[in-house]
């Protein structure tokens, strides 16, 4: 089933970059935003410092690259830097068929970068 998952992502994915510290991983994966139901839910907060990014963003990635370690663990797209929120293996049995995170676009120089 992985290697079906592979041609999926090879074709439809987005390139990734994996960051932690020095350390960079690049691969293809999904990612999509989460969209919110709530009328009262917005993308940015204002606050009396300026406003504040609250979206969050679904990854979906391969299973050879573990998440599993989140501390200082980044993904970048598209100059955009975000933070690993949670992270679970997907898996059948024992083989792991990707991995699901749930992101958060950071602030800092990879996002400054592309505004």
């Amino acid at each position: 089933m992985t290697g079906t998952w592979g041609r999926i992502l090879a074709r439809y994915g987005q390139s990734v970059t994996l960051r932690r510290g020095e350390e960079e991983r690049a691969c293809r994966a999904f990612l999509q935003p989460v969209r919110e139901r709530r009328e009262d839910w917005y993308q940015e907060l204002p606050t009396p410092l300026g406003t504040v990014r609250r979206d969050q963003w679904l990854y979906l990635g391969p299973p050879e690259l573990s998440l599993e370690e989140t501390n200082g663990l980044c993904v970048e797209w598209n100059g955009l830097r975000f933070a690993v929120r949670a992270a679970q293996p997907v898996c059948v049995g024992e083989e792991t068929l990707y991995w699901w995170a749930l992101l958060a676009v950071e602030d800092g120089e990879a996002q400054t970068e592309q505004t």
